[in-house]
């Protein structure tokens, strides 16, 4: 969609420097941007090559120094990231959603309850006594299971299940492929077999969250797994049963949480981090990635390695792990200077 300086800095609440009719086709990276695409500046680096880029314009934080041409706008802003998010809000395509309504393929129980507006696709199931909130739209082939709600203006792409008796918040979207409610990894061992220990339990994802492609998240054995109000999880996210995840959890791609792991607000854990069973999590706390946290952390750890520990520690260990080699050449060398020393005091000793 062609859009002008002059539309794109009200849609961010930005100043113009340049000229305000001057016309974008979309948005591009400095890279690949072309002479009729928009690009940003949010680092001192790039605002040094702007000039050398062909592109006609640039979101830029202010403060920054930007070399630019005469015939380059920028838009001036406090944060050029949720700048140039706004900006490609208004240029976003709509989704593929389906028709309002429900497809003739979809299975509907009778028993069911369908709000208004809502869209449900093709070769959908929703079973007994199913809540399906105002405007909420579920792609093909999802299914949500008996007793289970969903809130308002959610969305759930292609191929997800929601297990029976979980409640889905309002504006929630599910990626494809996401599962939640599944059985609770839970089994002893007894007279030479796993022995299922039944989870009955439900989940509770609240409103305003986003849960990648392929992620799950298990029921718990009693009482609900949560994840709590505008919390994002990448793709494949595992997060086991009777966890409970406070508000605006950021999980990165790969991340595993274990059984019964309780976290307070705004934690932040990097991809392929795992989060062993029972522990506790402060708020604010942030695991870097690849990391695993095996004891508890208060709030504001800031925790990296295996096992997990204050990042000032690991990187000192770091260091030290690095010159190992040479201590190494050095205590050999050591040995054999104490070597020759002995040999020789002990022939004169002779």
């Amino acid at each position: 969609m062609p859009f002008s300086a002059l539309q794109a800095a009200e849609w961010c609440g930005g100043k113009i420097e340049g000229a305000p009719g001057q016309l974008f086709d979309s948005m591009e990276s400095m890279e690949l941007a072309g002479a009729n695409q928009m690009t940003f500046i949010g680092t001192a680096a790039y605002g040094r090559k702007f000039d050398q880029c062909p592109a006609g314009g640039a979101v830029c934080r202010e403060g920054l120094a930007v070399s630019r041409r005469v015939d380059q706008t920028l838009i001036i802003v406090p944060d050029a990231d949720l700048a140039v998010a706004e900006i490609l809000g208004r240029l976003a395509p709509l989704p593929p959603y389906p028709p309002a309504g429900i497809h003739p393929t979809a299975v509907i129980d009778d028993s069911a309850s369908v709000g208004a507006g809502v869209r449900i696709g093709p070769y959908c199931v929703v079973q007994a006594g199913a809540t399906i909130g105002e405007h909420t739209v579920l792609m093909a082939q999802s299914f949500v299971g008996r007793e289970s709600q969903i809130g308002q203006e959610c969305v759930l792409w292609p191929q997800v299940v929601i297990r029976e008796g979980c409640r889905i918040g309002n504006r929630v979207v599910l990626h494809s492929g996401c599962v939640i409610g599944a059985d609770g990894f839970g089994y002893r061992f007894a007279s030479g077999r796993h022995v299922k220990i039944p989870q009955i339990g439900g989940v509770v994802v609240e409103d305003d969250c986003e849960l990648g492609a392929n992620t799950t998240v298990d029921r718990g054995k009693f009482s609900n797994t949560i994840i709590g109000q505008g919390s994002k999880l990448d793709n494949l996210v595992q997060v086991g049963h009777n966890v409970q995840l406070g508000k605006h959890t950021i999980l990165v791609a790969h991340v595993a949480v274990g059984g019964s792991v309780k976290a307070g607000d705004y934690l932040v854990a990097g991809g392929g981090a795992v989060v062993a069973d029972h522990q506790t999590i402060g708020p604010g706390a942030q695991v870097a990635g690849f990391s695993a946290v095996v004891s508890d952390l208060a709030a504001g750890d800031r925790v990296v390695g295996a096992p997990a520990r204050p990042g000032k520690q690991y990187f000192s260990e770091l260091r030290a792990l690095h010159k190992l080699p040479a201590l190494v050449q050095k205590i050999q060398q050591l040995e054999q200077r104490i070597t020759e020393l002995e040999s020789s005091t002990k022939n004169n000793s002779q």
